[in-house]
């Protein structure tokens, strides 16, 4: 058996996610597709993570395993061109060893957030356009206070929650803003179902003014799932995985 490491890039704006849903279009969906026509047996793709619908990525990785030895440079260039515009493989490498898709070191996703009167135009598809101002110390302050917890049973969605899965991890959480851009980042190694989204939705409302930082730290203690909507899907970035 041959084992790749597959880097992938994609802009989710027409993806239902990374993840086979049926008949859906899907990253998996279309690179399994473009897979099917250059190989000629059976093979197996595994995602290193999951993104949801509308969700970008730079970076995503999949674990290709075949019985047929790949020429990586000339592979790399046929499914590039078979491939749409909206996903594209960055890089193919052969290992010598196998690797768990399921175990990372850690992962870095990246919220950006327009804060500005007037409406993105050149950026619209990757950001969260928000009118009124945000308090960038409040934004620090609460994500300061989010990323000191461990249990984030408040920032994920109740049908997580009913699965009774572990919703114990450790999230890093920077803001830094230039010009009319908010950055947001996240660092971890395990996110649980729309955790970044909904977090960001949190900070929003506290860098608004309608949270403050004891109504927030409440939220935390008695959630026992987000209540909020969350934060629109463009805005976010799969960054960096690290194996």
């Amino acid at each position: 058996m041959n084992i790749y490491k597959i880097v992938v890039e994609y802009n989710g704006k027409n993806f239902y996610g990374s993840q086979i849903q049926g008949s859906l279009r899907t990253v998996e969906g279309v690179l399994k597709d473009v897979l099917s026509q250059l190989l000629n047996k059976k093979f197996k793709l595994v995602f290193v993570s999951r993104t949801d619908r509308g969700v970008h990525s730079l970076c995503n990785i999949a674990k290709l395993s075949c019985n047929e030895k790949i020429d990586t440079k000339t592979f790399l260039e046929k499914i590039n061109f078979l491939l749409p515009k909206d996903l594209q493989v960055k890089k193919i490498l052969s290992l010598k060893k196998d690797f768990n898709p399921r175990k990372v070191k850690y992962k870095i996703y990246q919220y950006t957030i327009y804060n500005s009167k007037n409406p993105p135009t050149l950026y619209s598809d990757y950001v969260w356009w928000i009118i009124p101002q945000l308090a960038g110390s409040k934004l620090k302050k609460a994500a300061k206070i989010i990323s000191s917890q461990k249990n984030f049973s408040f920032a994920t969605t109740k049908d997580f929650v009913d699965t009774k899965k572990s919703v114990i991890c450790k999230i890093e959480i920077k803001v830094s803003k230039f010009q009319d851009f908010i950055k947001i980042n996240f660092k971890g190694s395990r996110f649980l179902h729309r955790l970044v989204r909904n977090i960001v939705a949190l900070l929003v409302e506290v860098g608004k003014g309608n949270i403050s930082f004891e109504e927030l730290k409440d939220i935390i203690k008695n959630w026992k799932y987000c209540k909020l909507k969350p934060a629109p899907p463009q805005g976010l970035i799969l960054l960096k995985i690290v194996l």
